[in-house]
């Protein structure tokens, strides 16, 4: 099961996401994401995942492309807080990777 609260306030908009991100839950947050895209390109995004539980492969991977299009995202305890870190690092090293290969031009 899987619950998503949008909070729009002027600047940000934020998805309160609560419970597990897997499965046909993950497909849900894409639509959501995907709409406020279509609806607001400019608009930032915040992704609170401290009432998530769990995360399998596709939704750690929708996250990770959600990061890199610049989504913020907010995470609470062990397990969130280290898949979140590794999604932070990942996008980082993608981000100076991309500056490595610009400067050698």
């Amino acid at each position: 099961m899987l619950r998503i609260t949008i909070h729009d306030k002027p600047g940000v908009t934020s998805f309160v996401i609560e419970g597990k991100l897997v499965g046909p839950w993950v497909k849900e947050l894409e639509k959501c994401w995907e709409s406020l895209l279509a609806a607001e390109p400019s608009t930032t995004l915040l992704v609170n995942l401290t009432a998530v539980t769990f995360i399998d492969y596709e939704g750690r991977e929708l996250l990770t492309r959600m990061r890199r299009l610049g989504v913020r995202l907010e995470s609470a305890g062990l397990v969130m807080n280290a898949i979140v870190g590794e999604i932070e690092a990942e996008v980082e090293k993608e981000n100076d990777h991309g500056l490595e290969d610009r400067r050698s031009c």
